[in-house]
């Protein structure tokens, strides 16, 4: 008999879903979907070109603006820690919102950095800045690490798909909204400095706080404790052998590279372009519209044919976009391709990340799970905590060797490392998964007609 409590024990096998009460997991699926929205709420407040926007104010460089990317992955080791209280049996619930709480709280630090640094250099205010970054993404790794684990153990594995792509289609709708609503009072109001980001940022704080209180009405599902000192190295050692789930980790590793390029979208727009927050704010809403469209349709496709022929398919299709950055040397230009580029991008980036997040599931146990989820992000964000840091000297290095370029020469060399993620996805195995090219060729009914799409129970 299933514990009518809320904090069901979980078992061995990955069934520890099956032995929940039916409206606990309803009610944890509609929680997780609201959270998705006040999730976005906040890192549409706090990310992306915001904080950017925001290191500029305070005088970043091309390398710091790299550093603020590089510096912070490196606290992926923390996961560590977390799984291993996980695997101790310690509450995977409590554990979530008490590092949530402390990411969130963060930000007041951020707030603070030009009143505490007032008649600092630019470089100890961006110093100050990476290293309060860092420690948020310290406490965002612990929790998402437990948070992984713990959904892990409720949502039932054939609709991982589904569940997933409602989650990004949920989150990319009110950040599409956020993106636009925010970029247009920041470009109206940010004649007043640094007080306009401070005002964001507190903003996203608010809702990222409601996000932490939505955990609490979610079952706690507990894992069997184990003895630490006889586990700990059988369980590293479970994680490199699994090699399905190594070919996994060099898939993400490789498509992660591209990251030598992701801070520089936004600083090459706002700067060298000079490009408002609106108009960057639109562009990116084309890419998240179409996230939110595409999301539950592409977990449907993975219920249905499996994760492996969307990687292949979804990688290689996006493969030359960044190459079109060569012609966009104006801001008019950028508005006039980049929206179908975005189309694309969005498209199939929802399909990575739905696919990406459903095979992550498939290829690990329950038990075990949190220390194997931990150590795939720590391979894949130590090797590549390097490459924003690297983009960011990039076009130093290849001037000193008479090449004249400027930030598009990371744009262009991303498209290298998504060539690469192609070839390794067509080397994961997935046992039960159709081929691609099966998959391409029905791809346009189920477009015309998503009812064609039937999850594989």
């Amino acid at each position: 008999m299933a514990r009518q409590d809320d904090s069901p024990q979980g078992n061995e096998t990955g069934d520890s879903h099956s032995k929940l009460p039916e409206h606990l997991v309803k009610r944890t699926v509609r929680l997780s979907y609201v959270q998705s929205m006040l999730g976005a709420v906040y890192s549409a407040s706090t990310g992306g070109m915001f904080i950017i926007g925001y290191a500029l104010k305070l005088g970043a460089d091309n390398v710091q603006i790299g550093l603020m990317s590089t510096v912070p992955m490196l606290c992926v080791v923390v996961q560590l820690f977390s799984a291993l209280l996980v695997e101790r049996g310690f509450s995977r619930r409590l554990l979530t919102i008490s590092a949530s709480i402390l990411n969130v709280a963060g930000w007041a630090l951020i707030i603070l950095i030009p009143y505490i640094f007032k008649n600092a250099s630019s470089d100890a205010k961006i110093a100050a800045l990476i290293a309060i970054i860092t420690l948020n993404t310290a406490f965002a790794y612990i929790s998402g690490n437990a948070r992984a684990s713990w959904v892990g153990d409720i949502i039932p594995a054939r609709t991982m798909g589904i569940f997933f792509g409602r989650v990004m289609m949920y989150a990319g709708i009110v950040g599409t909204v956020l993106a636009l609503i925010e970029g247009t009072v920041l470009d109206h109001i940010k004649s007043r400095g640094i007080a306009a980001f401070n005002w964001l940022f507190l903003f996203g704080m608010v809702f990222g706080l409601l996000n932490v209180l939505l955990f609490v009405p979610q079952p706690d599902v507990r894992v069997k404790s184990k003895s630490l000192e006889a586990k700990y190295f059988h369980l590293i050692r479970d994680t490199f052998s699994n090699r399905s789930l190594t070919m996994v980790m060099l898939y993400g590793l490789v498509w992660s590279m591209q990251s030598l390029a992701a801070p520089f979208y936004a600083t090459y727009m706002l700067r060298d372009l000079r490009m408002s927050f609106l108009g960057i704010g639109v562009l990116t809403g084309v890419s998240t519209v179409t996230v939110l469209l595409s999301s539950s349709f592409w977990g449907k496709v993975v219920d249905m044919y499996g994760s492996r022929p969307v990687l292949i398919t979804c990688t290689a299709a996006i493969t030359p976009a960044p190459l079109v950055w060569i012609w966009l040397t104006t801001a008019k230009a950028v508005y006039f391709v980049i929206p179908a580029i975005n189309i694309l991008a969005g498209f199939t980036a929802a399909g990575v990340s739905v696919a990406l997040s459903a095979l992550l599931y498939k290829v690990t146990p329950s038990s075990g799970r949190a220390m194997q989820f931990a150590i795939y992000s720590i391979v894949i964000l130590l090797l590549v905590s390097p490459m924003p840091t690297i983009g960011g000297h990039l076009p130093g290095w290849l001037k000193s060797l008479g090449i004249n370029a400027d930030l598009r020469c990371t744009f262009y060399t991303s498209a290298l490392f998504l060539l690469g993620a192609t070839l390794v996805a067509r080397r994961i195995h997935e046992p039960n998964s159709a081929g691609a090219r099966e998959m391409v060729r029905n791809l346009p009914s189920h477009l015309r007609s998503p009812s064609t799409l039937v999850s594989i129970e």
